[in-house]
């Protein structure tokens, strides 16, 4: 063994050992509020953004990161029957996306807006924010609705930095509004304001929308709720301005066009890839791998075939840890009607049958085009009409339906 292979083995166990500490070093957590629906950081809104299929079943939801009400402007199409969600620290509007936003809203859409400051708008409907005073702080803020149906005898708790702004009426405001959350001081944390023919829900806390929040039962109810006041409607998740200069809004456009994951993806490529543990090591890596080619390779070698791993479906993962949460929480007729609302999807998916009116003739047309009988039918929607019509139902009465269902798809998959 020559010395220069005894150095090349040193620098290479050397290497590999730094390689290994990074593998397995804890990564950190990042607890930068993002709220971009593609971050799984404690505040990031991967979570909620999942969720919205389940909130809003049928409707379509666009992912934005272009200021979508100025586009369709441009393009003279107008929105109606939509929603839009914007989740920000900071909402900041220059004067003609205001306008474009008030008319949104005016023509009978529905806007919903969780931020800490309102900016521009706020300023337009005399509406600002403020923070709890230090003097009344504790470690926790309890928020709760106003609506009978949705306010719960022990309120959600957060804790106080992330729960802590809340609406202040600047006496200067013509515009009504109505409370629909309060913090424990009583204090407006959501509003809803009628303008023109649509309808603005704006929440001060933005923070309780989060991922951090989402993975606690006893706080991701809140958030779920207080979706709820949106109506069944197309969705625009905005991510363009949660972005709170005019640069960083051109990153998360350069993003959506390149792909790219980073939020300094403008930065030099060498300087990103330095700035990435992995990427780093695997640079260094490469570098080596040069090295060892240089001395000990010479002619020219056939290029490796990489291997591309099966995509995996996380949907499916998803749709059954939240079964299951419901299903350990005993909620059997949220599964049930959730199973129901399904199975009415499949039915006019694969049929083209309308599931409004079930009657005698439709149930003879779903037995014709599925092959099941009809006899097994009837039983089956008089089942699904009697759940419609109690306040909760047992877990074999789960169990029966869920066999039911699951019949009437194997036998039209058959």
């Amino acid at each position: 063994m020559t010395q220069k292979t005894k150095y090349l083995i040193v620098l290479g166990i050397t290497l590999l050992g730094f390689i290994l500490v990074e593998i397995y070093k804890p990564k950190p957590v990042i607890w930068t509020p993002t709220y971009s629906n593609q971050d799984d950081i404690p505040f990031g809104g991967e979570i909620l953004y999942k969720i919205l299929p389940e909130l809003f079943p049928s409707q379509e939801i666009h992912d934005e990161k272009f200021p979508v009400l100025a586009r369709h402007t441009e393009q003279r199409t107008e929105l109606k029957n939509t929603s839009y969600i914007n989740i920000c620290n900071t909402f900041t509007l220059d004067s003609v996306s205001l306008i474009k936003l008030l008319q949104f809203v005016s023509t009978g859409n529905t806007v919903f807006i969780a931020a800490e400051d309102f900016g521009s708008l706020g300023d337009t409907l005399h509406i600002s924010t403020d923070y709890i005073s230090i003097l009344k702080k504790g470690t926790a803020a309890a928020l709760n609705f106003t609506h009978p149906e949705l306010r719960q005898k022990k309120p959600f708790i957060f804790r106080m930095e992330d729960a802590e702004a809340f609406f202040v009426d600047t006496n200067k405001s013509t515009i009504p509004w109505t409370v629909l959350a309060y913090n424990h001081l009583k204090k407006p944390t959501f509003i809803k304001v009628k303008w023109g023919k649509g309808t603005l829900l704006l929440n001060s806390t933005p923070r309780v929308f989060s991922n951090y929040y989402l993975i606690k039962p006893q706080n991701c109810y809140f958030s779920i709720n207080a979706l709820r006041y949106l109506p069944q409607q197309t969705i625009y998740w905005d991510e363009y301005y949660q972005a709170p200069s005019i640069g960083a809004r051109f990153r998360v456009m350069n993003k959506s066009i390149r792909k790219a994951s980073d939020a300094s993806y403008d930065e030099s490529p060498f300087r990103f890839i330095v700035s990435q543990p992995a990427l780093r090591w695997a640079y260094y890596l490469t570098l080596l791998a040069l090295i060892f080619f240089m001395f000990f390779e010479a002619k020219r070698r056939q290029r490796i075939i990489p291997v591309i791993d099966t995509p995996q479906n996380t949907s499916v993962l998803f749709v059954k840890t939240i079964g299951q949460l419901y299903f350990n929480k005993k909620e059997h007729l949220t599964i049930a009607q959730k199973k129901i609302a399904h199975f009415l999807h499949f039915i006019r998916d694969k049929f083209y049958l309308n599931t409004l009116l079930v009657n005698e003739d439709f149930l003879d047309e779903l037995s014709n085009k599925s092959g099941v009988e009809l006899g097994k039918l009837q039983a089956l929607f008089h089942t699904i009409q009697q759940l419609n019509l109690v306040n909760s139902i047992s877990e074999k009465e789960l169990i029966a339906l869920n066999k039911a269902i699951e019949e009437f798809y194997q036998t039209v998959k058959a």
